[in-house]
């Protein structure tokens, strides 16, 4: 995409905190909403369609159980709170440019959508608590799109992002890639926590091993559990609900790598693998 077509769909959208609400499965949930639409549908016509495993699992069939007539409406579906759920945050930026598609890691020439999934401040309170860090951004990498700084506009910590390109005239999305530096920097010094390494990096938080401990093991470990499910489905969810499109395109692994020209550091295969089985994407060819 162009950079104007980005930052136009960025100024169209609403301004402000968009909060999203996860708990786990909640995708399934999600999913299975925007297949029902507000008239809704038969449970047994889901039972033929793609959408057909997400009816086994248990958060499903606990939605389902209240529904007596055999069919189903997105209200239902979005209106089922089995318990507390994460609190997250979405913002929109954007990522590439018209020089070294390589670097960017794009598909082609141009511009990228990005939506940011951002810590809520019940998490960035601990986490600056517990290990005073001398900067932001401490397990996130700045090169890449992640949430900045900006004079007026709030700030949060940055737990995943996905980029999106986009293509008006066929009605379809790609969602280039979905990434953590949070979780997976974190989890390299939890590794190293535990096996009495020299931390990298440790001069930069004033935080002594035991709180170390207390964040990795209990305020970070719920969302460690959840990001990967939680960034995808808040994409898909975005794409579809606020941009209107309907077709939503994720790579393979192998594939993906060799578009995006990725000849190394490439990204958890899980995530382009059981990830996107989860989710009931269909291989296309």
């Amino acid at each position: 995409m162009d950079l104007s077509e980005v930052q136009e769909i960025i100024a169209c959208l609403p301004a402000g905190r968009t909060f999203f609400h996860y708990f786990k499965d909640r995708y399934a949930l999600l999913l299975l909403a925007q297949r029902a639409s507000a008239q809704g549908v038969r449970i047994g016509t889901l039972r033929q369609s793609p959408y057909a495993p997400l009816l086994d699992k248990p958060v499903i069939k606990q939605a389902l159980a209240s529904c007596g007539s055999g069919r189903i409406t997105a209200a239902d579906l979005l209106d089922y709170w089995p318990g507390q759920p994460q609190t997250l945050l979405l913002k929109l930026a954007h990522w590439g440019g018209d020089d070294d598609r390589r670097w960017q890691q794009t598909c082609r020439p141009g511009y990228n959508l990005v939506l940011q999934l951002v810590f809520a401040n019940d998490h960035d309170t601990q986490y600056r608590r517990l290990l005073k860090p001398a900067f932001d951004g401490y397990f996130n990498f700045h090169l890449h799109p992640i949430a900045k700084r900006r004079p007026g506009e709030f700030y949060r910590e940055t737990l995943a992002w996905a980029r999106i390109d986009l293509d008006w005239q066929t009605g379809e999305a790609l969602i280039e890639e979905i990434q953590s530096d949070w979780i997976a920097r974190a989890a390299k010094l939890q590794r190293q926590l535990r096996s009495d390494c020299s931390l990298d990096n440790a001069h930069d938080l004033a935080a002594a091993n035991r709180s170390l401990v207390i964040y990795l093991d209990q305020v970070l470990a719920q969302y460690s559990r959840l990001w990967d499910e939680a960034m995808l489905s808040a994409t898909i969810d975005f794409i579809r609900r606020e941009l209107g499109l309907k077709s939503v395109f994720y790579h393979e692994f192998e594939t993906g790598a060799v578009l995006k020209g990725i000849d190394y550091c490439k990204p958890p295969r899980s995530l382009y693998t059981r990830l996107p089985r989860r989710f009931c994407l269909e291989p296309v060819h």
